[in-house]
């Protein structure tokens, strides 16, 4: 879809953006009504809590994050999964799969839970190859090893 591949590509800048601060690259956007409603991108060397995905919905007031939709460069985590849940976000839109750390799709789908009152749609959306590469680039530069390739 034209509107995924838009919105992506600002989660994509945002996670360029953590990786120039030496973070791991992840960016997120929230939409609502084709309305950008916040972007951010992890910030977790100033607090482990700091992922984009939280910060975006902290940035925004409680009440219009339900119906928004998520789109975020690498698939949620437990955490971020669980507070998208409470948030009421109608929609996830993943770039890369998290193998190790998913909580959205790859190891566990807590938005797709039916025991929990809300759930929520997650699909994956394009640039996942862009995101495999940032990853592997902040990782190659994290641990001197451009040979092993982390994701």
């Amino acid at each position: 879809m034209k509107e995924d591949r838009f919105w992506m590509a600002l989660a994509l800048c945002e996670a360029r953006r953590s990786l120039m601060e030496g973070e791991v690259p992840v960016g997120a956007v929230l939409v609502k009504d084709g309305e950008l409603l916040a972007k951010s991108h992890n910030t977790t060397g100033v607090h482990p809590l700091n992922h984009a995905e939280i910060l975006a919905m902290l940035s925004v007031s409680p009440a219009r994050l339900r119906g928004a939709v998520l789109y975020v460069t690498m698939e949620p985590c437990v955490m971020c999964s669980g507070a998208i849940v409470l948030a009421r976000i109608d929609e996830v839109v993943f770039a890369l799969e998290n193998p190790r750390f998913g909580g959205s799709y790859s190891l566990y789908q807590i938005p797709l839970d039916n025991r929990l009152v809300h759930r929520v749609k997650v699909r994956k959306g394009p640039f996942g190859d862009e995101v495999k590469g940032m990853l592997e680039e902040y990782f190659s530069k994290r641990r001197g090893d451009e040979d092993r390739l982390a994701w």
